[in-house]
């Protein structure tokens, strides 16, 4: 995990998909479903680090008077406090209020099932996946009977 921020600036990774949980997972120990779920939680929390916080810090480095102007001075290096006071902000900027909006339309469609549009190529990777997974499940079922995956 590397969400490192030191003086108020964001400290990109120093490795880029190199999960550091394959290193305490014994294979022939866990659950296969355990496994995949902690790899998969990895996988989101490197996303995250490397994709979602440079995004975010980039747009507290750019509204930064803003940003520091409710934080206490011995917490300005506090990440989860400058993130509160950032999304503070953020609740109230035109883009926020216009996804409250488009937020009506999206649950809509979930509730008439038209979410073809939505994601689509995380859905299709996470399709991709659960089938991959009945079936690696399917072919081993002569072995571990009709379990749950």
């Amino acid at each position: 995990m590397k969400q490192v921020k030191m003086v108020c600036d964001y400290c990109p990774p120093s490795h880029h998909h190199n999960p550091s949980l394959h290193e305490g997972v014994r294979d022939w120990e866990m659950h296969p479903s355990w496994i995949a779920g902690m790899e998969a939680l990895n996988a989101y929390n490197e996303w995250v680090s490397s994709v979602v916080l440079p995004i975010a810090f980039q747009w507290i480095d750019e509204h930064r008077p803003e940003v520091y102007a409710t934080v206490p001075e011995d917490l300005k290096d506090d990440v989860g406090v400058v993130m509160a006071a950032a999304f503070k902000l953020v609740k109230e900027s035109p883009a926020y209020k216009r996804g409250l909006e488009k937020c009506k339309t999206y649950e809509a469609a979930v509730a008439a099932g038209d979410v073809s549009k939505i994601n689509p190529v995380w859905t299709g990777i996470v399709k991709k996946v659960r089938t991959e997974t009945k079936q690696a499940f399917a072919e081993q079922a002569s072995l571990l009977g009709d379990i749950p995956e």
